[in-house]
């Protein structure tokens, strides 16, 4: 069984987060997402099978901003080959994963201390990122967010895994929440609900010393797990 842990409060950044409270945070990165289209074909490849499974979850977004986000994550850029172009995803680099690794190129040494970002402005942004220990770097990252007044709890990999979501249980200080998180962004990262859901499941981790996450149903493609420390600075 993999885990992902954090240890230490998290509650005060958490909420900091939720309220935008002040927070010493990082210099902000700008960040930016190439469109994406989404091919249309009366015929399938049989290489766009795994993509098609995942355009099932996509569905079952019931936000239709959501669903849409979800489509445009999973299909890379379309190219003059048409609708095979639109399934070569080896080059694409999602934009979360982009923002919880260019925050954690910031860290001064080998520390886990909490690092957080605020951009204010007419759709404020609140980035939280700790990275993995026990890791070689490049290491995978957890970060909370509040991007487009959407708050996420998400884990950045560096190697992808091969389902589109997966059951988890979380533990925090021994009280355990089960959930189901998804992955996005060609595998590369793994997201908790997004919006009120979402919120209800980070809200939970309120007060708590210490956070696991448990995901038996999914490794990488390395079988590796993600043991995080979050200190307070």
């Amino acid at each position: 069984m993999s885990r992902l842990r954090v240890f230490r409060q998290t509650g005060w950044f958490i909420a900091g987060l939720m309220t935008g409270l002040p927070a010493t945070a990082a210099p902000a990165e700008a960040s930016s997402m190439a469109g994406v289209a989404v091919a249309v074909a009366t015929t399938t490849p049989p290489d766009a099978t795994a993509t098609l499974q995942a355009m099932q979850s996509c569905r079952r977004e019931s936000a239709a901003l959501e669903r849409l986000d979800c489509y445009d994550r999973l299909l890379a850029p379309l190219s003059p080959s048409g609708f095979d172009g639109a399934l070569v995803k080896a080059g694409f680099v999602g934009e979360a994963w982009t923002r919880a690794t260019e925050q954690e190129k910031h860290r001064q040494g080998n520390t886990t201390e909490l690092l957080v970002t605020q951009v204010p402005g007419e759709r404020p942004t609140v980035v939280i990122t700790t990275p993995a220990i026990g890791h070689v770097p490049p290491r995978p990252v957890l970060m909370f967010s509040c991007v487009d007044n959407i708050t996420r709890m998400q884990v950045a990999l560096m190697h992808p895994l091969d389902v589109h979501d997966i059951a988890v249980t979380l533990n925090a200080d021994n009280r355990a929440l089960r959930s189901h998180w998804f992955v996005r962004e060609n595998g590369t990262l793994l997201e908790s609900s997004r919006g009120l859901s979402g919120i209800d499941e980070i809200k939970q981790l309120f007060g708590a010393k210490t956070l696991t996450v448990d995901r038996a149903e999914a490794r990488s493609a390395r079988g590796e797990s993600a043991l995080f420390y979050a200190e307070h600075a």
